[in-house]
C-alpha cells in the first residue's frame, strides 16, 4: 500500500474520529438541555400552584399553562357572580343555560364521577356550602338544623341536566347550587399537563394546592417521592410517602390527590368542624378517616375519588378503591392507623416516615 493510499486512509478515520467527537458533544449538550429545568408559582384557583419542567421551553410553556388555570377559574368559581358556573346557579329552576364547552365537559364527568363515588361526591353540594359559610367574609359556623334539612332537599346531582347537543346546563330547581371545588383542581391539572405536552414538554411536576399531576419520570430516573401530610401536625410535616416509578405511570402520567379535615375548619365546644359535606348528612363527614389520599391516572378523577372516599369513610372507601382499576389509596384515622388498598406495599412503594403512625393492613 503506497503512502497516498496510507495518508487518505488516516485523514478519513481522522475526520470520523472528530465528526463522533463533535456529535458526541452535541448529544452531550442536547441531553443537558432536555435535563434544564424551570419552576414558577402563582396563586389561583384560591390556592398556590407550582409547576416545574425538565426541558427546553419551560417558561413560555408554565406561562401558557398558568393562563389556562387562569381561564379555568373564570369558568368554575363559585364566589364569582360572573363565573359561567354561577350563570347556571343563578337560573336554578328556570330555562337551560348555553355554556362553554369545557364547563359542559367538567359537569359531564363531576356526574359520572358523582356516580362512582355513590354520591359521596356531588357537583350540587353547593347550598350546604354556602350555608356553612364557607367561603364567605364572616367565616363559617354552625348552621340551624332545619336550614341544614332544607338544603338537603337541594342536593342531588341526578337533577343536573345537561345537553351536550344543544350545549346547555340547567338545574331542576331553584336554589339549587353547583359547587365544584371539590373537582376543580383535578380538572386544571388535567388542562396544565395537557399545555405542557402541545408545548413539548415531557417530564414535568405540577403541584396545584396539593393535587399533585407527574408527567413522564424524574431526570435522574429515580421515582418520584409525594409525601403525604401528618393530619395533626404543621403543615409541610409528612407522615409517610408514595414512591411513583416509571412502573407505575399509566399513559406516561399519574395524580395524587389528597382530602382532610384539617385543611379547613373550625372548632366550637372543642368539635371540629371541617369543609368537607357529606351530602346525606349535610354536616361534615365523620366516616372514621381524617385523610384520603388517592393515586390514578386521571387528574380530575383522582380529585373527585379523594373527596368521595372521605365521605364514603375507612370500610365503605376502601371496598370501593379496592373495586377500581388503577386506583390505589391510603386511609388515616384519628388513631394514627394507616390502611393501604393491595397495590401499595410498605418499604417498596410506600414509605412510613413517622412511627407514631401503624400500618394496619
Amino acid at each position: 500500500m503506497n503512502n497516498k493510499i496510507m495518508t487518505v486512509i488516516t485523514i478519513v478515520i481522522l475526520i470520523a474520529v472528530v465528526l463522533f467527537g463533535v456529535i458526541s458533544q452535541r448529544q452531550e449538550q442536547n441531553e443537558e438541555l432536555e435535563l434544564e429545568e424551570y419552576e414558577n408559582t402563582a396563586m389561583m384557583l384560591d390556592t398556590v400552584n407550582t409547576i416545574r419542567t425538565y426541558g427546553p421551553g419551560g417558561e413560555e410553556a408554565v406561562q401558557q399553562a398558568f393562563g389556562r388555570l387562569e381561564e379555568i377559574e373564570a369558568l368554575l368559581d363559585l364566589y364569582d357572580e360572573e363565573s359561567s358556573l354561577n350563570r347556571i346557579n343563578q337560573n336554578a329552576g328556570g330555562e337551560a343555560v348555553e355554556v362553554e364547552a369545557e364547563l359542559l365537559e367538567v359537569l359531564e364527568l363531576a356526574k359520572e364521577f358523582a356516580a362512582e363515588n355513590q354520591g359521596a361526591f356531588d357537583p350540587t353540594i353547593g347550598a350546604l356550602t354556602l350555608l356553612w359559610g364557607w367561603g364567605s367574609e364572616e367565616g363559617p359556623s354552625i348552621p340551624a338544623q332545619e336550614d341544614i334539612e332544607q338544603a338537603l332537599g337541594l342536593v342531588d346531582y341526578n337533577r343536573l341536566e345537561i345537553s351536550p347537543e344543544e350545549q346547555t346546563a340547567r338545574l331542576e330547581e331553584e336554589g339549587m347550587i353547583l359547587d365544584l371545588g371539590a373537582i376543580a383542581k383535578g380538572y386544571a391539572g388535567d388542562e396544565a399537563v395537557e399545555v405542557l405536552l402541545e408545548k413539548g414538554i415531557e417530564r414535568a411536576f405540577v403541584n396545584l394546592g396539593g393535587n399533585i399531576v407527574l408527567l413522564g419520570t424524574k431526570p435522574d430516573e429515580t421515582p418520584w417521592r409525594i409525601g403525604i401530610q401528618n393530619p395533626r401536625s404543621d403543615r409541610g410535616s409528612a407522615m409517610g410517602s408514595v414512591d411513583i416509578g416509571e412502573e407505575d405511570l399509566i399513559n406516561g402520567q399519574i395524580a395524587v390527590a389528597t382530602s382532610g379535615d384539617y385543611e379547613r375548619y373550625f372548632e366550637d365546644n372543642d368539635t371540629r368542624y371541617h369543609h368537607i359535606i357529606d351530602p346525606e348528612t349535610g354536616y361534615p363527614a365523620e366516616g372514621g378517616a381524617v385523610s384520603t389520599t388517592v393515586v390514578s391516572e386521571n387528574p380530575s378523577r383522582t380529585d373527585a375519588l379523594s373527596t368521595g372516599l372521605f365521605v364514603l369513610g375507612l370500610e365503605r372507601g376502601l371496598e370501593l378503591a379496592e373495586s377500581l382499576e388503577g386506583v390505589e389509596a391510603v386511609f388515616i384515622t384519628e388513631d394514627k392507623e394507616v390502611y393501604l388498598t393491595s397495590g401499595l406495599e410498605v418499604d417498596e412503594n410506600f414509605q412510613l416516615m413517622d412511627d407514631e403512625f401503624i400500618i394496619v393492613n
